[in-house]
């Protein structure tokens, strides 16, 4: 009897190779304010961000609609998507932000202020490249649960979390991932030797990513790659680097306390100034004014 028959006969059917899409599901930060102010003109950044709020009068605004966070939904709002923020009664600054909050502990709890949950995340690539879009979810008595361990977690200690809270945080996010439907996670490109490219560009990020050393990784010539790419991304080879580094730049601004050189280093700028620059002319402001703005 033939072997695939045996199995087939035990009932296991583990010699059937299958495949499961990998993503990298790296958490950026996860904290539990009261605000007191919330005003900010842009919040367009290269992660995921969750926002859950336990009493209404915080509002964001996206493609020209103010949506108030509740206590009855989960907001996802996808990389990159441009919405602005406030608090009932006050005005969205034509520039910058105004933010006045604090930690929630157990006590600090004040009256009249929002008590409001957010986590930034990422996927890598290409599940970053979403289209962007904010997606508010019905909460769940599994994602109340979850909500309330990590708040009482963060209550009571806000950098060092247990594991039982990082896989509360972990499920949370997984389940809201899951109510994104399918045909919203379509691919940048479906080229294999391009998806290769994106995640190589992704994981190399400080590293020499010219158009000659991302073709030799394909062994294509250099101009073939540049030709693929830009047909299948809709972007030169060299714009999408920079734009790359520059998200990667915005997220260790917002997200470590590492100096601008080492960040320049880190997303493979060969100064600071040079970095300076680039990061300006693509997101209007310098580092250190980015930093103080996010």
């Amino acid at each position: 009897m033939p072997k695939n028959t045996i199995l087939s006969h035990k009932g296991d059917p583990s010699s059937v190779l299958q495949h499961f899409p990998s993503y990298d599901l790296q958490l950026l930060c996860c904290r539990f304010w009261q605000l007191k102010r919330w005003e900010f003109k842009d919040l367009s950044f290269p992660y995921w961000r969750v926002y859950h709020n336990f009493q209404k009068g915080a509002f964001i605004r996206w493609n020209d609609k103010s949506i108030e966070l509740s206590s009855d939904k989960i907001f996802l709002i996808s990389p990159n998507t441009p919405y602005s923020s406030y608090i009932w009664g006050n005005s969205i600054p034509k520039q910058g932000f105004r933010l006045e909050g604090e930690r929630i502990t157990k006590t600090n709890i004040k009256t009249g202020l929002i008590p409001h949950l957010f986590i930034h995340f990422n996927l890598g690539i290409p599940y970053d490249n979403i289209k962007q879009g904010v997606i508010a979810v019905d909460i769940s008595p599994a994602m109340r649960e979850k909500v309330a361990t990590i708040t009482q977690h963060l209550m009571d200690e806000a950098v060092q979390f247990s594991f039982a809270a990082n896989l509360s945080v972990r499920a949370l996010l997984n389940e809201l991932l899951c109510t994104i439907p399918q045909e919203k996670w379509q691919a940048l490109t479906q080229d294999s030797r391009i998806v290769k490219t994106l995640n190589y560009i992704d994981k190399n990020i400080n590293q020499d990513l010219s158009n000659e050393s991302l073709a030799k990784q394909l062994d294509l010539a250099t101009n073939s790659f540049t030709r693929l790419f830009t047909k299948e991304v809709e972007s030169s080879p060299q714009r999408y680097v920079k734009q790359k580094r520059i998200d990667k730049a915005c997220i260790l601004l917002h997200h470590t306390q590492k100096s601008i050189e080492e960040i320049a280093d880190l997303t493979g700028f060969a100064d600071r100034y040079h970095f300076s620059r680039i990061f300006k002319q693509i997101t209007g402001n310098s580092p250190a004014m980015y930093r103080r703005l996010s």
